[in-house]
Protein backbone atom coordinates (compact mmCIF):
# COMPACT_ATOMS: atom_id res chain seq x y z
CA UNK A 1 0.00 0.00 0.00
CA UNK A 2 1.50 3.59 -0.79
CA UNK A 3 0.84 5.55 2.44
CA UNK A 4 2.46 9.05 0.82
CA UNK A 5 -0.69 10.66 0.53
CA UNK A 6 -1.80 9.67 4.18
CA UNK A 7 1.35 10.77 5.93
CA UNK A 8 1.18 13.79 4.02
CA UNK A 9 -2.45 14.67 5.26
CA UNK A 10 -1.67 13.63 8.61
CA UNK A 11 1.53 15.85 8.90
CA UNK A 12 -0.99 18.77 7.35
CA UNK A 13 -3.28 17.86 10.08
CA UNK A 14 -1.04 17.81 13.27
CA UNK A 15 0.19 20.75 12.67
CA UNK A 16 -3.08 22.69 12.28
CA UNK A 17 -4.10 20.88 15.89
CA UNK A 18 -0.82 21.77 17.76
CA UNK A 19 -1.31 25.33 15.72
CA UNK A 20 -5.64 25.45 17.03
CA UNK A 21 -4.25 24.52 20.40
CA UNK A 22 -1.54 26.97 20.78
CA UNK A 23 -3.75 29.96 19.01
CA UNK A 24 -6.85 29.20 21.40
CA UNK A 25 -3.95 29.69 23.95
CA UNK A 26 -3.44 33.53 23.21
CA UNK A 27 -6.68 34.42 21.24
CA UNK A 28 -7.69 37.42 23.71
CA UNK A 29 -4.64 39.09 21.49
CA UNK A 30 -5.63 37.77 17.74
CA UNK A 31 -8.24 38.67 15.30
CA UNK A 32 -10.60 36.36 14.09
CA UNK A 33 -11.33 36.94 10.36
CA UNK A 34 -15.05 35.76 9.14
CA UNK A 35 -16.44 34.59 5.82
CA UNK A 36 -19.96 34.76 4.63
CA UNK A 37 -19.23 32.92 1.37
CA UNK A 38 -17.11 30.12 -0.35
CA UNK A 39 -16.38 32.96 -3.16
CA UNK A 40 -14.92 34.70 0.06
CA UNK A 41 -13.02 31.90 1.52
CA UNK A 42 -11.50 30.72 -1.56
CA UNK A 43 -9.97 34.24 -2.46
CA UNK A 44 -9.53 34.67 1.22
CA UNK A 45 -11.55 38.01 1.22
CA UNK A 46 -13.06 37.99 4.89
CA UNK A 47 -16.83 39.68 5.36
CA UNK A 48 -15.69 41.32 8.86
CA UNK A 49 -13.27 40.79 11.95
CA UNK A 50 -13.47 40.63 15.34
CA UNK A 51 -10.38 41.82 17.80
CA UNK A 52 -9.47 40.24 21.07
CA UNK A 53 -12.31 37.07 20.90
CA UNK A 54 -12.60 34.93 23.03
CA UNK A 55 -12.03 31.04 22.15
CA UNK A 56 -13.45 28.22 23.83
CA UNK A 57 -11.70 24.64 22.92
CA UNK A 58 -14.08 21.54 23.63
CA UNK A 59 -11.45 19.61 22.02
CA UNK A 60 -8.92 20.02 18.94
CA UNK A 61 -11.82 19.22 16.39
CA UNK A 62 -14.16 21.62 18.38
CA UNK A 63 -13.98 25.71 19.04
CA UNK A 64 -16.87 28.47 20.38
CA UNK A 65 -15.90 31.74 19.14
CA UNK A 66 -18.22 34.70 20.72
CA UNK A 67 -17.73 38.08 21.82
CA UNK A 68 -19.51 38.67 25.09
CA UNK A 69 -21.51 41.19 22.90
CA UNK A 70 -25.33 39.56 22.06
CA UNK A 71 -25.74 41.06 18.62
CA UNK A 72 -22.29 40.17 17.35
CA UNK A 73 -22.31 36.61 19.15
CA UNK A 74 -25.95 36.60 16.89
CA UNK A 75 -23.97 36.89 13.75
CA UNK A 76 -20.85 34.37 14.47
CA UNK A 77 -23.26 31.95 15.63
CA UNK A 78 -25.51 31.81 12.19
CA UNK A 79 -24.49 34.46 9.40
CA UNK A 80 -20.92 33.15 8.84
CA UNK A 81 -19.76 30.43 6.69
CA UNK A 82 -16.20 30.26 8.26
CA UNK A 83 -13.61 31.87 10.65
CA UNK A 84 -9.85 32.02 10.30
CA UNK A 85 -7.69 31.84 13.29
CA UNK A 86 -4.04 33.85 12.22
CA UNK A 87 -2.74 33.68 8.81
CA UNK A 88 -3.81 29.49 7.75
CA UNK A 89 -6.35 27.77 10.40
CA UNK A 90 -9.33 27.30 9.48
CA UNK A 91 -12.62 26.81 10.79
CA UNK A 92 -16.24 25.92 9.13
CA UNK A 93 -19.49 27.28 10.97
CA UNK A 94 -21.92 23.91 11.62
CA UNK A 95 -24.75 25.65 12.34
CA UNK A 96 -24.50 26.52 8.50
CA UNK A 97 -23.74 23.24 7.18
CA UNK A 98 -26.77 22.20 9.05
CA UNK A 99 -28.62 24.87 7.43
CA UNK A 100 -27.64 24.08 4.07
CA UNK A 101 -26.35 20.51 3.84
CA UNK A 102 -28.55 17.06 5.24
CA UNK A 103 -26.72 13.58 6.23
CA UNK A 104 -24.08 13.77 9.02
CA UNK A 105 -24.28 17.91 9.46
CA UNK A 106 -26.50 17.71 12.33
CA UNK A 107 -24.38 15.80 14.42
CA UNK A 108 -21.72 18.44 14.35
CA UNK A 109 -21.11 21.43 17.03
CA UNK A 110 -19.62 25.19 16.92
CA UNK A 111 -16.56 26.03 14.16
CA UNK A 112 -14.53 22.79 13.31
CA UNK A 113 -11.18 22.46 11.07
CA UNK A 114 -11.75 21.89 7.62
CA UNK A 115 -9.22 21.40 4.37
CA UNK A 116 -10.48 22.76 1.17
CA UNK A 117 -9.40 23.64 -2.59
CA UNK A 118 -11.58 24.94 -5.77
CA UNK A 119 -12.79 21.44 -5.83
CA UNK A 120 -13.27 19.80 -2.63
CA UNK A 121 -13.62 20.43 1.08
CA UNK A 122 -13.15 18.14 4.04
CA UNK A 123 -13.61 18.61 7.82
CA UNK A 124 -12.34 16.61 11.01
CA UNK A 125 -14.66 16.17 14.19
CA UNK A 126 -13.86 14.39 17.34
CA UNK A 127 -16.24 11.75 18.36
CA UNK A 128 -15.36 9.97 21.26
CA UNK A 129 -15.03 5.86 21.80
CA UNK A 130 -12.82 3.31 23.71
CA UNK A 131 -8.99 3.50 23.29
CA UNK A 132 -7.52 0.94 20.43
CA UNK A 133 -4.06 1.28 19.72
CA UNK A 134 -3.54 2.48 15.47
CA UNK A 135 -1.39 5.24 13.85
CA UNK A 136 -4.01 7.36 13.54
CA UNK A 137 -5.04 6.65 17.24
CA UNK A 138 -1.01 7.62 18.26
CA UNK A 139 -1.04 10.90 15.87
CA UNK A 140 -4.47 12.21 16.91
CA UNK A 141 -5.84 10.60 20.07
CA UNK A 142 -6.61 13.28 22.70
CA UNK A 143 -7.69 12.71 26.30
CA UNK A 144 -10.79 14.26 27.25
CA UNK A 145 -10.27 16.95 29.66
CA UNK A 146 -11.70 14.46 32.41
CA UNK A 147 -9.38 12.42 31.52
CA UNK A 148 -11.99 9.55 31.07
CA UNK A 149 -12.34 9.29 27.47
CA UNK A 150 -10.61 9.55 23.73
CA UNK A 151 -11.19 12.05 21.93
CA UNK A 152 -11.08 10.80 18.33
CA UNK A 153 -11.38 12.69 15.08
CA UNK A 154 -13.43 11.58 12.08
CA UNK A 155 -13.28 12.83 8.38
CA UNK A 156 -16.27 14.20 6.90
CA UNK A 157 -16.73 14.82 3.45
CA UNK A 158 -19.22 17.80 2.16
CA UNK A 159 -20.82 16.75 -0.65
CA UNK A 160 -21.41 19.88 -3.04
CA UNK A 161 -23.26 17.54 -5.62
CA UNK A 162 -25.87 15.99 -3.22
CA UNK A 163 -25.55 18.84 -0.37
CA UNK A 164 -24.66 16.27 2.29
CA UNK A 165 -21.84 16.10 4.99
CA UNK A 166 -20.92 12.44 4.97
CA UNK A 167 -19.06 10.73 7.79
CA UNK A 168 -15.96 9.05 5.74
CA UNK A 169 -16.64 5.44 6.25
CA UNK A 170 -15.43 2.39 4.30
CA UNK A 171 -19.08 2.14 2.46
CA UNK A 172 -18.86 6.11 1.74
CA UNK A 173 -15.71 6.12 0.82
CA UNK A 174 -16.51 2.98 -2.25
CA UNK A 175 -18.91 5.65 -3.16
CA UNK A 176 -17.03 8.26 -3.56
CA UNK A 177 -14.20 6.23 -5.92
CA UNK A 178 -16.59 5.42 -8.26
CA UNK A 179 -15.55 8.30 -10.58
CA UNK A 180 -11.97 6.84 -10.06
CA UNK A 181 -12.15 3.46 -10.62
CA UNK A 182 -8.71 2.16 -10.34
CA UNK A 183 -8.62 3.22 -6.91
CA UNK A 184 -12.16 1.36 -6.27
CA UNK A 185 -10.75 -1.59 -7.34
CA UNK A 186 -7.86 -1.33 -5.28
CA UNK A 187 -9.49 0.14 -2.00
CA UNK A 188 -11.99 -3.03 -2.47
CA UNK A 189 -9.17 -5.06 -2.65
CA UNK A 190 -7.43 -4.36 0.75
CA UNK A 191 -7.69 -6.91 2.92
CA UNK A 192 -7.84 -4.30 6.06
CA UNK A 193 -10.53 -2.03 3.90
CA UNK A 194 -12.53 -1.26 6.78
CA UNK A 195 -9.83 -0.29 9.54
CA UNK A 196 -9.57 3.36 9.48
CA UNK A 197 -5.77 3.93 8.24
CA UNK A 198 -7.08 2.42 5.50
CA UNK A 199 -9.38 4.88 4.51
CA UNK A 200 -7.90 7.40 5.25
CA UNK A 201 -5.21 6.83 2.85
CA UNK A 202 -7.49 5.98 -0.02
CA UNK A 203 -9.62 9.21 1.13
CA UNK A 204 -6.27 11.39 0.54
CA UNK A 205 -5.77 9.39 -2.56
CA UNK A 206 -9.49 10.44 -3.54
CA UNK A 207 -8.95 14.21 -2.82
CA UNK A 208 -5.68 14.14 -4.96
CA UNK A 209 -7.63 12.66 -7.95
CA UNK A 210 -10.31 14.78 -7.44
CA UNK A 211 -8.64 18.08 -7.29
CA UNK A 212 -6.47 17.09 -10.04
CA UNK A 213 -9.50 16.01 -12.40
CA UNK A 214 -10.13 18.78 -15.03
CA UNK A 215 -14.11 17.15 -15.58
CA UNK A 216 -14.87 17.50 -11.89
CA UNK A 217 -17.05 21.34 -11.19
CA UNK A 218 -15.27 23.39 -8.90
CA UNK A 219 -17.21 23.93 -5.46
CA UNK A 220 -18.15 28.07 -6.56
CA UNK A 221 -19.72 26.32 -9.84
CA UNK A 222 -22.05 24.13 -7.02
CA UNK A 223 -23.26 26.55 -4.73
CA UNK A 224 -25.56 29.67 -5.09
Amino acid sequence: MTTKHYFRYIALMVLCVASLQSWAQTAQRDTVFFYKTWRQMLYQTPEALIQNPMVDMFSPYEYDIYSSIDDVDKRIANDFVAATLGDSIWLVNTNYLKQYFKGDAKKLRGYVPIYFNEKVAFITYGCEREWSVSVTDYLFGQKDFDGSTEVYPSLYYIDFINRKVRKVDHMVLSELLEDYHDLQVRFEGMKDYKKPYIITDFFFQFIDRATEDFMRPNILDLIN
